[in-house]
């Protein structure tokens, strides 16, 4: 029975051929972006100045040859377009990630986990090996290059440059701008366009991802193109705004010349002539012109009686026309640019601005799913160049608006939820440590997957939901974040402990009970005897106390002194009984 499991274990894992370990050249193929010419410059690359303070902005994005160009001319001169991108691009770019490599039947492979992490530290944090400077970008860095890239051309572009020794050296990214596509079977291939000459990118070593790709078109589109025309709108609308400002807002010196008074001063020959009167007349008022504009603020007007200075205000306030215009403007810009008018310092209090903020997280988290796929498409390169039959899982943590300090109570309820899946085997050791930490376990460690270490009672102990002030669907006034942390030992109560509780629980009820029917039964008595008083007649007692009187009387000379007792019978008769 054993040797027929084994061979059919064997047969299930041999129905689908090994992967061959991908072939690829040695050194990078890919030129950067900025290259005009594959040759290599010998004099300094020129540097780019866009010249902003003397540039008109909608001229100059106007003329470029195509869309590509004119967004990233726009993404560098528009403050609305530019705050857009930056807060995309901070929002969808977490800092922290996950790095896991499992084996094709979806197990963690320890080996080219370990493989993978010194690669990317190699890649990512360490230079050429000869001690010359190199092309290595920082993962935050390559992150930036490629959201940017994502955003403005709708693709991005990553090449795993190998060494001479075929080993993975440096992430490379390619601009899609410099790309090329050929038909190709079913397909097409990728060739790099610089200067004229075509650089062959049909290589294992190429990434290659779009954003919302259209399948009736071969080239990409921008994640923000639909936000052009309302950029240039906004353009051309404020230049007119600030030209209609100075001429209709604020206040003017204007000159006035008087025609009765100019013909007094007027020489009689060229008065008696209409053309040298004419020509009079304009030189005069281009003299006045002259000294109106070249004037100081602080210089004073002094003419005769031909020429009156006032000044000109701005009359109604169109503040009103233009506001509304700009609304229109802001919201289409707003829509376009697929972001929130507070990001656009357009602030304005909305009842779904905690619906609002889901949506654009939503948003920025394309940035991190599409990095999540490329990097995991370029360290399970590297690791199978270097020979592991395996692939890499690449995976940035969950864009969350909440401050740090409020998410350690929602980190303690995963680590708890991740050790009840341990301790019930759902989880291997290496997929719990990673989940934990990042790493793998470190040497020593006891395996605990399945041991039901947690107990039966641990699950679901770690609390409620701690949600905040700044959740984006369910705000409240205060915060229900725990006041103190869940650890394990809250987590992880004894069972008995538990039903003692509850047993003294119920003892305590039923006392209470008992308690609560014997005042009942108090009460009841208490009035059953109040009415049965009430029903009988009313009798008084008085107690036999008996009475002395003292008698004096005369006889003779001599009192006498005599006590009688006086008592009251039964009957109602009274006794008298004499004392000497």
């Amino acid at each position: 029975m054993k040797l027929l499991d084994t061979l059919m274990n064997k047969f299930e894992a041999a129905l689908l051929p090994p992967m061959p370990i991908p072939k690829a050249p040695k050194g990078p193929q890919g030129l950067p972006g900025y290259r005009t010419q594959t040759a290599v410059r010998t004099s300094a690359s020129p540097k780019t100045d866009r010249n902003l303070a003397n540039t008109d902005r909608l001229v100059s994005a106007r003329s470029q040859s195509n869309t590509q160009k004119v967004l990233r001319e726009l993404s560098k001169s528009s403050p609305d377009l530019s705050s857009a991108v930056s807060f995309l691009m901070r929002t969808g770019i977490p800092e922290k990630f996950k790095l896991t490599a499992r084996d094709m039947d979806g197990k963690v492979s320890v080996e080219a986990t370990k493989l993978a992490h010194e690669l990317l530290r190699r890649m990512t944090y360490l230079g050429n090996v000869d001690g010359t400077f190199g092309a290595q970008m920082g993962l935050q860095s390559l992150s930036e290059a490629l959201g940017l890239e994502l955003i403005l051309d709708g693709a991005s572009c990553l090449e795993v440059a190998l060494d001479k020794a075929r080993i993975p050296a440096s992430l490379n990214p390619i601009s899609v701008t410099t790309l090329v596509m050929f038909e190709e079977d079913n397909s097409f291939k990728l060739k790099q366009r610089i200067g004229g000459e075509d650089i062959d990118l049909d290589l294992p070593t190429i990434i290659y991802v779009t954003v919302d790709q259209l399948q009736t078109e071969v080239y990409p589109s921008s994640y923000v193109e639909s936000a052009i025309q309302p950029i240039l709108a906004d353009i051309d609308f404020n230049n007119d705004t600030r030209r209609a400002l100075k001429r209709a807002v604020l206040p003017r010196l204007t000159a006035i010349l008087d025609s009765e008074a100019v013909k007094k001063f007027t020489p009689p020959d060229i008065l008696g002539d209409p053309e040298k009167y004419a020509a009079y007349k304009n030189a005069l008022i281009q003299e006045v012109q002259a000294v109106v504009n070249g004037a100081a603020p602080e210089d004073a007007f002094v003419s005769y009686d031909q020429v009156d200075y006032k000044y000109i205000d701005g009359g109604q306030d169109p503040s009103a026309i233009i506001e509304r215009i700009q609304k229109v403007l802001n919201g289409k810009l707003s829509s376009g640019a697929k972001t929130l008018p507070v990001i656009l310092g357009q602030a304005s209090t909305s009842n779904a601005s905690s619906t609002e903020a889901m949506l654009y997280v939503k948003q920025a988290n394309m940035l991190r799913v599409k990095l999540n796929e490329i990097y995991s498409r370029a360290m399970t390169i590297a690791v199978r160049i270097m020979g592991q039959d395996a692939y890499v899982e690449f995976e940035y943590e969950p864009i969350d608006l909440r401050p740090t300090r409020e998410l350690e109570a929602y980190k303690s309820m995963e680590q708890s939820r991740i050790l009840d899946l341990l301790s019930l085997g759902f989880l291997t050791d290496e997929e719990a440590c990673i989940a934990l930490t990042g790493n793998l376990p470190p040497d020593g460690y006891t395996p605990k997957s399945g041991t039901m270490f947690r107990g039966q009672g641990a699950a679901g102990q770690a609390g409620g939901n701690p949600d905040s002030n700044t959740s984006a669907m369910g705000q409240t006034l205060k915060p229900k974040a725990p006041a103190a942390p869940k650890g394990p030992v809250k987590a992880e109560s004894d069972v008995q402990l538990a039903a003692q509780m509850l047993s003294s629980a119920h003892a305590s009820a039923d006392r209470a009970v008992e308690a609560t029917e014997g005042a009942m039964r108090a009460v009841q008595d208490m009035a059953f005897a109040m009415q049965s008083s009430a029903n009988k007649p009313v009798q008084v007692t008085v107690d036999m106390q008996p009475i002395e009187l003292n008698l004096v009387l005369e006889q003779g000379k001599q009192p006498v002194n005599r006590k009688v007792i006086l008592t009251k019978n039964a009957d109602g008769t009274t006794t008298a009984e004499a004392i000497q």
